[in-house]
């Protein structure tokens, strides 16, 4: 049973997640603050256009990643469902790579002076930051920062602060 956790004290914990329809197709992101109580601290809404699943990954790291740093956060716990996108942060890229210019970005925001830690998450335990990425479909192309969560997603914010787990998804 799999079911988002809150950071430790005095750390913040951001959910981001990516989807496109197609690869290239239709991509969105989205992505969620939250602190040691669970309360919500900013999340944001992306319609990104056409692009790549992966190019849509990393770029709901960098955006998480800015509003973090806007906010002055000093101790930030990042989780990701995708295992290509953590290697990128975590081990880096070729300079050959066609998503270098986003990894150097993103890794522009991890050298600065704050603690962060980037993880791979379940699926499950990043119900929230999904939400916020299909909500985005509904939204013209741009980042939307949202100071609270959107009706469409209030059901998944009520199950993460009740701390309702969900079964392990897994393919066959």
């Amino acid at each position: 049973m799999i079911r988002w956790t809150p950071p430790r004290d005095e750390w913040l914990k951001l959910n981001t997640d990516g989807t496109s329809h197609g690869n290239p197709g239709l991509a969105t992101a989205g992505g969620v603050l939250r602190d040691s109580t669970g309360q919500r601290r900013g999340g944001f809404a992306l319609n990104i256009g056409i692009c790549s699943a992966p190019l849509a990954e990393l770029q709901r790291v960098y955006y998480g990643l800015y509003i973090a740093w806007g906010k002055s956060i000093t101790r930030l716990e990042v989780e990701v469902d995708s295992e290509l996108v953590v290697g990128f942060l975590n081990k880096g890229i070729s300079d050959s790579h066609p998503l270098s210019f986003l990894v150097r970005l993103c890794h522009g925001f991890l050298s600065r002076h704050w603690i962060v830690r980037v993880s791979l998450v379940y699926r499950e335990a990043n119900r929230l930051a999904d939400g916020l990425a299909n909500y985005a479909f509904t939204l013209t192309l741009g980042f939307y920062f949202l100071e609270n969560a959107p009706f469409d997603v209030e059901t998944i914010v009520r199950e993460d602060d009740r701390g309702t787990a969900f079964p392990r998804q897994t393919r066959i």
